[in-house]
C-alpha cells in the first residue's frame, strides 16, 4: 500500500471514522463503527482506537495522527479550548493540542469554535468547521452561506476563508426527540418520503410564525381527524420543524443569496426543498470531505509537506 501522508480521525457523537489520507487529500482507506464518544465503555478512547487502526500504527509509526470532532469535547477524549472568531486553515492549525498515549504516539486534535461565549447567546461548533474547511480547500471558495444539517444543525458565514459568524438549530435532536418520546411518537420504522406532508408542514409554519409548539401540536391533530396518513407524520412533523429553522434564520440574518447545504443525501435534499420554498437558491455538496480539512489544517501546522 501506498504511504499514506496523514492518518484523520473523525470522532462525533454517534460515529468513528478512521481514514488513511494520502498527498492530495483522497482516501486510501477507511473505517467506520457506530461506537460514537457516547458508546466507549468507560471512557477507553485510546483502547477503541488501538484495536480499531493498531496496524496502521504499526505499519505507518512515522505517520501523524490528527483527531476532529465531538471527540475533543468535554464527553469525549480529551477537552480541548475553544478557538475564537473569525477562523481559518491557520487558527486553526495554531489551536492544536497535542497528545501523547500511553503507548508513545502523539495525537494532534483539531479544536472546536466558540462565538459570543459571555454573551446572551454562546454557541459552539465541534467538527463542522474542518468539513467546511475541507470543502472550501476543495472548491477554492473563499466566501458563502454553508448548512451542515445533522443532530444539531450549523449555519455558517465563510468570509475571505475564514469561519466569521454561525448558529446552531437542535432541529435533528428535538425531531428524534418527538418521534420517540412524545404523544407524536411515530416510531423508528421507514417509510418513503411524503413530500406533500413535508410541504404540508412548511406551510403550516410559514401562515403561522412564532406558533412552534402549536403548529407541532397539529402533527397528532391531522392525523387524528384523518387528514394525513399516519405514515406520512413524520415527513410532516420534518417540513416543520426544518421550516422553524429557516423562518428563523431569515428572520435574523435576512435571505441569502444562496446556499450550499453539506450533509447526508436524503437530508440534505430535504433541506434544498425547504430552501426552494422560501426562494433560497441551494446546492447539495458532497459531505466527507473532513479528510482534506483535516489535511489542510496538518499542512499549515508543517506537521505534513
Amino acid at each position: 500500500m501506498t504511504t499514506p501522508t496523514l492518518i484523520g480521525i473523525d470522532w462525533g457523537t454517534s460515529s468513528f471514522r478512521a481514514s488513511l489520507i494520502d498527498a492530495d487529500g483522497g482516501t486510501l482507506e477507511s473505517r467506520e463503527d457506530p461506537s460514537g464518544i457516547l458508546a466507549i465503555q468507560n471512557r477507553d478512547f485510546e483502547g477503541f482506537l488501538k484495536e480499531a487502526i493498531d496496524d496502521w500504527m504499526c505499519d505507518f509509526p512515522d505517520t501523524p495522527i490528527i483527531a476532529s470532532g465531538m471527540i475533543t469535547s468535554r464527553n469525549g477524549w480529551l477537552e480541548t479550548p475553544y478557538a475564537s472568531l473569525p477562523l481559518g486553515i491557520k487558527e486553526l492549525a495554531g489551536e492544536m493540542v497535542k497528545h501523547r498515549t500511553q503507548d508513545g504516539r502523539t495525537i494532534h486534535f483539531i479544536t472546536g469554535c466558540s462565538q459570543d461565549p459571555n454573551g446572551e447567546r454562546p454557541d459552539v461548533i465541534r467538527g463542522e468547521e474542518t468539513e467546511l474547511i475541507g470543502y472550501l480547500t476543495a472548491h477554492g471558495l473563499e466566501s458563502g452561506i454553508f448548512l451542515l444539517p445533522g443532530t444539531h444543525n450549523k449555519w455558517l458565514r465563510v468570509e475571505d476563508g475564514r469561519i466569521t459568524q454561525f448558529v446552531t438549530h437542535m432541529t435533528g435532536e428535538v425531531y428524534s426527540l418527538l418521534g420517540k418520546h412524545s404523544i407524536l411518537a411515530f416510531g423508528e420504522e421507514t417509510t418513503p418520503f411524503c413530500e406533500d406532508a413535508f410541504l404540508r408542514g412548511l406551510t403550516a409554519v410559514k401562515k403561522r410564525p412564532g406558533s412552534l409548539l402549536s403548529n407541532i401540536f397539529t402533527t397528532r391533530t391531522l392525523s387524528l381527524f384523518g387528514n394525513i396518513t399516519k405514515e406520512a407524520t413524520a415527513d410532516y412533523l420534518s417540513g416543520v420543524l426544518i421550516g422553524e429553522e429557516f423562518l428563523s434564520s431569515l428572520r435574523v440574518d435576512g435571505s441569502p443569496p444562496s446556499l450550499t447545504i453539506i450533509g447526508r443525501q436524503d437530508l440534505s435534499l430535504r433541506y434544498q426543498k425547504a430552501a426552494e420554498f422560501f426562494g433560497i437558491p441551494s446546492t447539495i455538496a458532497t459531505p466527507g470531505l473532513s479528510q482534506r480539512g483535516q489535511l489542510a489544517i496538518a499542512r499549515s501546522a508543517e506537521l505534513v509537506p
